[in-house]
């Protein structure tokens, strides 16, 4: 398998939207809240002692994590930004590390558990990338994470489609890649939701908040004629609505 990277220019665009966001981000991420509850389900108890969250960002999980006794802490972002806020909005306990940078090659720590909520959808190789985060996990270390489906916003692909430089994987090409890094899967779920606007720009508009729209847009014109199409073939009572295909996986070494 060929390694595959982000661009750099790319990386950078991905970064300063997230950057751009970073005090907008809690309000408007109302299905990271909910999928890190879920992934929070997950976490074994106790803690092991050394904890690593990857793409912690404001800390939406990173507030599950704190829930528990937590001998060491790593929380690692690609966004600088995000990392302040999350220093801003919670207390860190002393022995916290942070490391900004970018998780598919960053240089971690030992670890015993790594985690990441609603951030795996962003790696450009995630193979390599389940690979790289085994050179940090300790013997018995084990590694639990949630992220988005091809399902994801199935509609705006229906409709005239938003381009995205990454590639949302299916359940099963999880479980494999998760498997040819060498772990164990433990266990993975699958989960479709709804979510409903008051308008497509509402929509959009609530992607953006959350740094997560996609970087290209469509042709000049092209977006009002999306948000147009998208109004009328997928607006109902409640609003229009999009769907979200979110997955969970438990492995260990």
């Amino acid at each position: 398998m060929h390694s595959r990277k982000i661009p750099a220019d790319i990386e950078a665009q991905i970064v300063s939207s997230f950057s751009k966001y970073a005090k907008s981000y809690d309000r408007h991420a109302q299905l990271q809240k909910t999928m890190a509850e879920r992934l929070a389900s997950m976490l074994p108890e106790p803690l092991p002692d050394c904890v690593t969250e990857l793409g912690c960002g404001t800390g939406v999980f990173t507030r599950h994590l704190l829930a528990h006794p937590v001998r060491k802490l790593v929380l690692n972002d690609i966004s600088a930004s995000m990392m302040d806020h999350l220093q801003t909005g919670m207390t860190l306990p002393e022995n916290t590390k942070l490391i900004i940078g970018n998780a598919e090659r960053a240089e971690l720590y030992p670890t015993d558990l790594i985690v990441g909520n609603a951030v795996f959808q962003w790696f450009a190789d995630p193979q390599q990338t389940l690979n790289h985060l085994l050179n940090f996990m300790n013997p018995e270390g084990s590694l639990i994470f949630s992220t988005f489906g091809p399902g994801t916003l199935k509609e705006f692909r229906e409709t005239g489609s938003l381009e995205s430089p990454n590639t949302l994987h299916s359940l099963q090409q999880w479980k494999t890649m998760i498997e040819q890094s060498g772990l164990v899967l433990k266990e993975s779920h699958v989960e479709l939701r709804k979510s409903f606007f008051p308008s497509t720009r509402a929509l959009i508009r609530n992607l953006q908040q959350i740094g997560a729209a996609p970087l290209r847009l469509l042709k000049p014109g092209g977006l009002r004629k999306l948000i147009r199409e998208y109004d009328a073939k997928f607006f109902m009572e409640q609003g229009v609505y999009a769907t979200w295909e979110l997955l969970y996986f438990s492995a260990h070494r």
